[in-house]
């Protein structure tokens, strides 16, 4: 059966589509663009996480801000300041006793004009054993070749740093205002993700077998003595402010140090980290994180501390665990489509999606981020791709079926068949109530052998044409001709409860379009018989691989031909007993007899239907 075919070409083509989306679930996860919409969820995640994270209060960022820019602006001008106030504000701090002093700042040349500032905060460093300085990697240019890590000053490689290989080379930025044996450093470098988003802090920056501590892991292996070995760490963000930690303007401490305006408590600094650093928009040290596009450096520093402290850093879930639930849901979706049980399939992506969202929530929640955009994407291609396959499957179906419908029915109600039923159960076969219909040419033989074989073709064909027209209009499904012959049914491929009537009417109309057939033609011997029967028959596709046909099969089609062979002497139209049973019609209906038909072996009851004025 040619639909046979198709269905497997079909399944084929489905299992096709199954194996490609395999292939590209792993592959979507490279894609740029969809890495985009990834991150945006993961993003999305982590600030979520974010809202239930508490910061650290043994953090503390001394904050120079615009307010501070704008108070010692009559006394140290414009930024950089003079050193002398770092060092008049680290001694004062020092006094407090904190933790850890850590300059968010960079220090890498000597203030060629003010050097007795430089020296004043050199002093204050060689007094203090918990002041860290920052450092910074930088990128060489191309072509250029950067100093040998060697010839780095040994401070530089301080633990957890290392040393390596003698023939290394790196560019630093280093604190080179002050003698390298004050340096306590850590570099400072937040490097973005592929997509310009900071997400991680490198807690060492390697160069082969040399490694340079962050500031965060310096402080942090310091006072603890434990670090991760990790290369960096996936940040944990302490709510979504983009001032998350507690902070006083550099401009009211360093007064609180001079002993002017409003005194400090001691328990402000007492065992705090303290971070010195700018959240200021005018000296542009603003970062794109998660939280916000402009997130001030200082507290990404600080939270890098605070994750190392409290070991709260993010974790990014396993690969295979990022393809196993789209997976599952590929297979079941996959075996849906191929039970063409589309909603249910739809059904599954919607609850699949849902389920893997919600997962993928309360997992960030624990800290531990799940990326499911490409495989969700990768399950929804396979159902638009899947959903475009039925469509086009349907199309081609619908096609098919009114082509090969147009040959045995009215064009108009073929085309209200194939949008009302589905094409392919209109084809299948299947056993119905049929009223069928047989009309022969009497004395063909006859006729044939008084007129030219091109007159009598002329004269089919106009015959032929006429009556199919009678049929169509009367909603008849034309079988085939056969020879002079023409057999129609009613019941098939729609049901039709009123198939006797509609029979009935159509046969007697073919007998009025009769007499003008006769007149137009010029053949008053022209003569027919119609014969009815109404009964079961299977109707289906029926032939070989080179052509099948829309066709009835049955005692009923038989029975059918039969009565239309004992119309000869008899009358014009002979229908059965069980045709004139279903028949609601008011007409005469006049007994013929009971007739002898082979193959039965009771009797069958004719009628001859007239209508009322009929003599």
């Amino acid at each position: 059966m040619p639909a046979r075919a198709a269905s497997r070409r079909f399944r084929h083509s489905l299992g096709g589509l199954f194996l490609l989306a395999l292939l590209l679930l792993p592959l979507l996860h490279l894609w740029p663009a969809l890495n985009g919409l990834n991150n945006a969820h993961l993003d999305w995640l982590i600030r979520q996480r974010a809202v239930e994270q508490a910061p650290d209060p043994r953090l503390l960022l001394i904050d120079i801000d615009d307010l501070s820019l704008q108070v010692l602006a009559s006394e140290a001008g414009k930024w950089p300041w003079p050193r002398s106030l770092h060092g008049e504000l680290l001694e004062y701090l020092l006094s407090q006793h904190p933790k850890a002093v850590a300059f968010d700042i960079l220090f890498s040349e000597p203030d060629q004009f003010n050097p007795d500032a430089d020296s004043y905060f050199a002093e204050v460093l060689q007094r203090s054993a918990n002041t860290y300085l920052a450092a910074l990697v930088q990128q060489a240019d191309e072509g250029s070749q950067p100093p040998l890590l060697r010839d780095y000053p040994a401070a530089t490689w301080q633990a957890p740093g290392q040393r390596g290989a003698d023939d290394q080379r790196g560019l630093l930025l280093l604190p080179n205002a002050f003698p390298s044996e004050l340096w306590r450093l850590g570099s400072i470098n937040f490097r973005p993700d592929a997509d310009g988003i900071g997400r991680r802090y490198e807690l060492y920056r390697s160069f082969a077998d040399w490694r340079l501590p962050s500031m965060p892991a310096r402080i942090v292996h310091d006072l603890t003595g434990n670090l991760p070995q990790q290369q960096s760490l996936l940040l944990d963000w302490p709510g979504t402010s983009r001032l998350p930690y507690p902070r006083l303007p550099y401009a009211a401490v360093l007064a609180a140090a001079r002993n002017q305006g409003e005194p400090l408590a001691a328990e402000l600094f007492k065992d705090r980290i303290i971070v010195i650093g700018t959240t200021a928009a005018g000296l542009h040290d603003l970062r794109p994180t998660p939280l916000d596009t402009l997130y001030p450096a200082p507290f990404i520093l600080m939270t890098a501390i605070d994750n190392l402290l409290n070991n709260n850093q993010l974790h990014e879930a396993e690969s295979w665990l990022e393809l196993l639930g789209p997976l599952l849901l590929l297979l079941g979706l996959s075996g849906l489509l191929l039970r063409e049980q589309l909603p249910a399939a739809f059904t599954l992506c919607l609850l699949g999606s849902l389920v893997l969202f919600a997962g993928s929530y309360w997992l960030a929640l624990q800290g531990t981020l799940l990326g499911v955009l490409p495989g969700l994407i990768c399950l929804w291609l396979l159902l638009a791709a899947a959903l475009a396959l039925f469509y086009l499957r349907r199309r081609q179906q619908l096609q098919d079926t009114i082509r090969l419908f147009s040959r045995f029915m009215d064009p108009v109600v073929v085309n209200q068949l194939v949008s009302r039923d589905d094409p392919e159960a209109l084809l299948a076969s299947k056993e119905c109530q049929l009223t069928v219909l047989f009309s022969d040419i009497r004395s063909f033989t006859t006729l044939s052998e008084q007129h030219t074989p091109s007159e009598i073709v002329h004269l089919l064909e106009g015959y032929f044409s006429s009556q199919v027209e009678v049929l169509f209009k009367h909603q008849a499904t034309l079988d085939k001709f056969i020879g002079d012959a023409i057999m129609a049914f009613w019941g098939a491929p729609l049901d039709n409860p009123q198939q006797a009537d509609q029979a009935i009417l159509a046969a007697m109309e073919m007998l009025d379009n009769l007499d003008a057939f006769r007149r137009d033609y010029n053949c008053p011997d022209f003569d027919i018989g119609i014969g009815l029967h109404t009964g079961p028959a299977v109707v289906g596709l029926v032939g070989a691989k080179q052509r099948y046909d829309y066709t009835a099969i049955g005692d009923t089609v038989n029975l059918a031909s039969r009565i239309e062979g004992l119309t000869k002497g008899r009358a014009h139209l002979l229908i059965s007993a069980a045709t004139r049973e279903t028949c609601t019609l008011d007409l005469d209906f006049v007994p013929q007899g009971e007739h002898q038909v082979k193959g039965r072996a009771e009797a069958v009851m004719l009628y001859e239907p007239r209508r009322r004025h009929d003599e």
